[in-house]
């Protein structure tokens, strides 16, 4: 009996209401925002696609905190700030292609990716990573003629190429703590800072050791 009334509790209910509603062995497609309503609440996914027509808010998806496989957003007309405020794993790839009125790409507490891809998005203002710190495969940012600000300060190591290119009013390219990549090029960029670019430029595809711990007596 106790069993019984304990699954009958509101509690109860909406832990089982929830585990159905996110689905782990498929992708999220998101072209509306009753797709939005339907996965609010989920912490994991395998893969999710946003396409749409829609101006959809994404600010519901706040809990989800890991992406298996890979986060694709574009095509889309009517989405003008894409912000995923919990997301931290992505374990393929990020692609953000064909957004005709984004303006602001916004991943504060996003820690590592595969592979981040940026590309052809025409009003796209502003690339937010605060907190990333490694990406296992390239990261892209190429043809976004808007972009103006592309943050990623804490990020350390690149495992492959770092590619810049076709941003005429980029002028802001935070990646001072960036020690290490596989390659780098950067191209028609005019407003980015010559010594950042031969910095850049030099990096090893390895980051250096850390120094030597020295041990009092």
């Amino acid at each position: 009996m106790k069993l019984a009334a304990l699954a009958l509790l509101p509690g109860c209910f909406l832990i089982r209401n929830n585990d159905a509603k996110c689905p782990q062995d498929r992708t999220i497609a998101i072209a509306t925002q009753d797709d939005v309503a339907r996965f609010a609440g989920c912490t994991r996914a395998r893969d999710v696609v946003i396409r749409t027509g829609a101006a959809v808010d994404l600010a519901p998806l706040a809990h989800l905190d890991e992406i298996r496989g890979d986060l694709i957003i574009g095509p889309t007309v009517g989405i003008e700030e894409a912000g995923l405020n919990g997301l931290e794993h992505v374990g393929g790839a990020i692609r953000v292609t064909d957004n005709a009125a984004m303006h602001g790409l916004y991943l504060p507490r996003l820690l590592d990716v595969g592979r981040i891809v940026i590309d052809a998005n025409p009003g796209l203002r502003t690339v937010a990573l605060p907190r990333v710190t490694r990406i296992h495969g390239p990261l892209a940012v190429t043809d976004n003629p808007k972009l103006e600000l592309l943050t990623a300060s804490e990020l350390v190591q690149i495992d492959r190429e770092l590619v810049i290119g076709g941003q005429p009013k980029l002028e802001n390219l935070e990646v001072g703590h960036l020690a290490a990549a596989d390659g780098v090029r950067i191209g028609d960029d005019p407003k980015l800072p010559a010594e950042l670019v031969q910095r850049l430029q030099q990096l090893p595809p390895e980051p250096p050791p850390p120094p030597p711990k020295h041990h009092e007596r």
